[in-house]
């Protein structure tokens, strides 16, 4: 759990007060989420290396994900307690000793641990509490866990259906070839019309002029003294410029699956010692890694990143550490099996001096004053509005000229602007040439005036009426060719020969070629509307479907044509991983299924402007 929060290095001085969200009236502070939102960054730094921009930040989306994570934690957590699982003070100690991180020579140093703590800025009261959330939702998970089961016979048919190859005919007959054929009269358009003219009606619009006060320029007005950056350097040196020593590995896990016999663990050894002399004897460790790892990291060689002490099992992380550059580890056992290291690189331990730091410093208190000074400027150009002054007066000197936005929807975003959900709901909450309050953007700040409204009103018939036209022969269009299948359908159950059908009807057949019957998606054809997991259920004693498929505006006629049956071999080598992973997805849906379960029954309330930071 300390892998949870600790690395933070979260300024509680610089924290905004406000809670994320509540649920069930117990709130999540912005501090849980900035604690979880810095682990989740460094993991993806190193995962990017010097590619993770503010761009690939934002496209994550991490905030949102993280808040979501945290509110499923403490529905987890509410409801353990509820059932009377709370861990004790007692069982929380003993986690908490078990840190390697706050271990000296493998054991608990309390000096060590509220070293640690004060280092980054965590109180031991709330990193205890929060361990202990931790323990309860465990207690809680485990009972899930152990009340589900999986037979060899249920892993074996469903290995055999999923790695069952096909190859499928099929024909496409597309909308588009109908349409010509179509007509549209203006009796069926006016219908249309009358049918359908709320979901045609435009909703409110405003229309807005506005100031921006962008925190880049005032920003570049500041000016720092060294005293300034010497304070700042001394408050953050433990937090934002000492690096600690990591280790960047690649990794092959060997799994033994839950409820192994020592006959098949000893088999997994063997295999393990085998991959390790050939790894010891010179082969390429990544290849090795791809071929023989249970590890999701074994697509990329074993590669798992960075990693500073405590962060790995305690296992890996003694032996990753007592490693050269280049050197491989021995055999390594944990609880979920055998495990082999090989050290990429070491990034020492570090803290980067006043000097090399100043830019960094600087920037930091220029973006912070430059936000400040911006606010003032917004808030005393408020002021001279509602005294009387006008915005183009006020824009004089600015950093922006006065804009006017286009009309828009409460959802729509503003261009120059982006989607600001304050800046709307100000926009909204006005009446014509009402003045909003400042309005804090991702970039800048924000006054803005409205300039006119208009209501919410059904278009003119003539303004719509070539969309209308064009939706309804499509519609047609699809009618068309939604009985011209089922009719070729027919005669193909009748015939079962769809070459024989084709060749009648002057059609083309194709064919999909080899795929899973797993796959999602069919070659040449992709994912058809109503296709379940587990594909088509044709095959060769039932080679033609009961429907139709769709995709779009086309439909498929399929047919099956031959396949490859499932390497049931291969399934008696792999079926105590297979079986062991089975468990592992049916756990996590029954654990998702819950966790809707009490999202349903709970009240959730966040803050949108922590998401609109994502």
């Amino acid at each position: 759990v300390f892998a949870l929060f600790y690395g933070g290095g979260s300024n509680l001085n610089q924290q905004r007060r406000e809670n994320v969200a509540t649920v069930n009236g117990e709130a999540i502070s912005q501090r849980e989420l900035e604690l979880q939102y810095e682990r989740r960054r460094r993991y993806y730094q190193n995962i990017f290396g010097g590619n993770l921009t503010q761009e690939t930040l934002r496209n994550l989306n991490l905030r949102s994900t993280i808040i979501e994570e945290l509110i499923q934690r403490r529905l987890l957590s509410q409801e353990a307690q509820r059932l009377g699982l709370e861990a004790t003070d007692e069982e929380m100690m003993d986690s908490i000793s078990r840190i390697p991180e706050f271990q000296i020579n493998g054991r608990f140093s309390k000096d060590r641990y509220l070293r640690v703590l004060r280092s980054n800025r965590i109180l031991p009261v709330q990193f205890e509490i929060e361990q202990k959330e931790e323990l309860t939702i465990r207690k809680l998970n485990d009972i899930i866990r152990d009340s589900i089961r999986v037979s060899e016979t249920e892993v074996r048919d469903q290995y055999r259906l999923e790695q069952e190859r096909v190859n499928f005919y099929f024909i496409r007959l597309s909308a588009n070839d109908f349409v010509t054929s179509i007509e549209v009269t203006d009796e069926e358009i006016n219908a249309d019309y009358e049918l359908n003219k709320n979901a045609l009606r435009e909703p409110l619009k405003v229309q807005v002029e506005y100031l921006e006060y962008p925190f880049s320029y005032y920003s570049s007005k500041i000016k720092v003294s060294e005293k300034e950056i010497e304070e700042f350097y001394n408050l953050h040196k433990e937090t934002q410029f000492h690096q600690s020593k990591a280790v960047r590995v690649r990794h092959i896990l060997f799994r033994v699956p839950e409820g192994t016999d020592l006959k098949q663990r000893e088999a997994i050894r063997l295999k393990a010692e085998g991959v390790l002399k050939k790894a010891k004897a010179g082969e390429d460790f990544a290849k090795l890694a791809k071929e023989h790892s249970d590890d999701p990291s074994a697509a990329q060689g074993g590669e798992i990143g960075f990693f500073s002490q405590g962060e790995m099992l305690p296992q890996l992380d003694k032996a990753a550490f007592a490693l050269k550059k280049g050197e491989i580890s021995d055999l390594l056992e944990s609880t979920i099996g055998y495990h082999l290291l090989k050290l990429k690189d070491v990034r020492e331990e570090k803290t980067t001096s006043l000097k090399d730091a100043t830019k960094k410093i600087v920037r930091a208190i220029k973006a912070e004053r430059g936000r400040d000074e911006a606010a003032k400027a917004v808030d005393k150009d408020r002021e001279d509005a509602i005294s009387g002054a006008n915005f183009s007066q006020l824009a004089e000197g600015k950093a922006t000229p006065l804009k006017v936005s286009p009309f828009f929807a409460r959802s729509d975003a503003i261009p120059g602007v982006g989607r600001v959900e304050k800046f709307n709901e100000a926009a909204f909450s006005l009446g014509v040439n009402g003045i909003s309050p400042a309005i804090e953007g991702n970039q800048a700040h924000y006054l803005i005036k409205v300039k006119q409204r208009k209501a919410p009103f059904v278009p003119p018939l003539d303004q719509v009426r070539p969309a209308l036209e064009k939706r309804l022969k499509e519609e047609k269009a699809f009618e068309l060719a939604a009985r011209r299948a089922d009719s070729l359908l027919r005669e193909l159950n009748e015939e079962k020969d769809i070459k024989q059908l084709s060749n009648r009807h002057g059609l083309l057949v194709e064919e999909t070629g080899w795929f899973m019957r797993k796959d999602s998606t069919i070659p040449k054809v992709g994912n058809l509307e109503g296709v379940r997991f587990g594909g088509i259920p044709i095959s060769r004693e039932r080679p033609i479907p009961e429907q139709i498929y769709a995709k779009g505006n086309a439909l498929y006629l399929i047919a099956f044509k031959e396949s490859q049956g499932a390497d049931m071999e291969r399934f008696e080598k792999e079926k105590g991983r297979l079986q062991e992973e089975t468990l592992r997805k049916r756990r996590q849906r029954v654990l998702n299924k819950f966790v809707q379960s009490l999202k349903v029954k709970a009240k959730i309330d966040i803050q949108p402007e922590f998401l609109e930071e994502s």
